[in-house]
């Protein structure tokens, strides 16, 4: 199995949070915030976006440079 981190990031339509994983950085298989998540992590936290929300079903992905989601009409 492959290590990676994850970062919970709040959706953007319910705001439940869901998990991006990432192998930017040490991948150490630690939990970050989107706010709280290291740079070289964050640089690869879209490697499997867009991300189906589990509450209402919302594709999003996140806008690295502002550290915000934004919703994606396409579907995986």
């Amino acid at each position: 199995m492959g290590m990676f981190d994850s970062v919970w990031v709040k959706c953007p339509k319910c705001k439940r949070k869901n998990e991006f994983q990432s192998k930017g950085g040490d991948c150490n298989l630690e939990n970050y915030s989107l706010k709280k998540c290291p740079v070289d992590v964050l640089s690869d936290v879209n490697r499997h976006a867009p991300i189906k929300c589990n509450k209402c079903g919302t594709y999003y992905k996140v806008d690295i440079s502002r550290r915000k989601t934004f919703e994606i009409n396409e579907q995986i």
